[in-house]
């Protein structure tokens, strides 16, 4: 639940949009292959974690396994990912707020104001208490987006989950590898566990394939009724093509919970990286993690699908090359070498990485 509520969140949204875009098979298939890398990507990094002595974030084990040219991208990656992410669970949970209580206030400025202040509020307790109200809030999230989904199934058009379309092939890509990664809450997953190899594994494992089942469950529902008049976020695009308001509330209480649950342990693993790895107060900590990404969304930062497609590829790709890295250097101090096997799966994950960094950079240029 720990992962699990991590990984399903905002992403989650932005696939229906991205798998029109590039086809329901093409995008199906990324997500199959794409699910594979990221679960090689957090086993990797939690071995790092059980091997190391002190506890850290991921530039904190950076430091120690590449040393202080790495540590430089993983500061730089760390805060354009969290910060990112941060910032569009903001923006994404402000309209779900809008869309179910707008007859009570019709400002999506004020609905993130609250989000903000309700994330201060939940992670000023202990770890543990927060863990708990995850685990319940993810749990009922899980069933009403079953909910949802098999009661659009009868609807779903199979014409509308054909295509495949090679122009778009990368499309999908950063919107999927951001709603696939939760890595930044392993060290708190294995806090919680304890350094019991066997547990962890499994928690990693179970944690990181539950979201892109219940992902697949979703997108083909919303793809199946939308077609090809999916909106960016899903739902509205949804709800119009159906004519049925009640559709708009139950998919915007499924994205609420989604945005929230992940804003909670996302907030909490921020702070916990300004305080270990940057030796800032606790409370001082708390402070700019809950206050931070509500700055940059005041100043304009708004756009979901431009950030998770940015911080998917770039934040979060150069977080796998550094973990896959680091895994290695570890391997090759403890064995003294490593087998060809080794480099051929690595260099196979560098090179979709950086595939899909230069694709979203390169994109984003004409974007802006």
């Amino acid at each position: 639940m720990i992962l699990s509520s991590m990984i399903i969140g905002v992403g989650m949204f932005g696939i229906p949009f991205s798998f029109v875009r590039a086809g329901f098979l093409l995008g199906s298939l990324e997500l199959l292959v794409l699910t594979g890398v990221v679960l090689i990507f957090h086993l990797l990094y939690g071995e790092i974690i059980l091997a190391s002595a002190e506890n850290h974030r991921l530039p904190g084990y950076i430091r120690f396994y590449l040393g202080g040219r790495a540590v430089k991208i993983a500061w730089f990656s760390a805060f354009l990912g969290i910060t990112g992410t941060l910032i569009s669970y903001l923006a994404l949970g402000a309209v779900f707020l809008n869309n179910m209580l707008g007859a009570v206030r019709n400002s999506e400025v004020f609905w993130a104001l609250v989000m903000a202040v309700a994330g201060g509020l939940i992670t000023f307790f202990s770890l543990k208490k927060e863990i708990i109200i995850n685990g319940v809030v993810t749990i009922l999230l899980v069933f009403l987006i079953f909910f949802l989904s098999f009661w659009l199934l009868p609807q779903v058009k199979l014409g509308n989950l054909l295509g495949f379309n090679l122009e778009n092939i990368f499309y999908p890509y950063g919107v999927l590898f951001f709603a696939l990664s939760g890595g930044v809450v392993i060290p708190d997953l294995i806090t919680f566990l304890g350094r019991n190899k066997k547990r962890v594994r499994a928690a990693i494992t179970l944690g990181t394939l539950l979201p892109p089942a219940v992902y697949f469950l979703f997108v083909l529902a919303v793809v199946g009724v939308s077609g090809s008049q999916v909106s960016p976020e899903a739902i509205l695009g949804l709800a119009k093509v159906l004519g049925d308001q009640r559709v708009l509330f139950v998919g915007s209480l499924i994205g609420l919970l989604a945005v929230f649950t992940s804003l909670l342990v996302l907030s909490s693993s921020f702070q916990a990286l300004l305080e270990l790895d940057l030796k800032i107060p606790p409370k001082a900590a708390w402070f700019l993690g809950s206050l931070a990404p509500l700055v940059f969304y005041l100043v304009g930062f708004r756009d979901f699908l431009l950030l998770i497609g940015l911080v998917g590829s770039v934040a979060i790709g150069i977080d796998a090359g550094l973990v896959v890295a680091s895994y290695l250097s570890w391997r090759k101090k403890a064995e003294g070498f490593l087998r060809w096997s080794s480099y051929l799966w690595s260099w196979s994950i560098y090179i979709v990485i950086a595939a899909g960094v230069f694709y979203e950079l390169y994109t984003l240029v004409f974007r802006l």
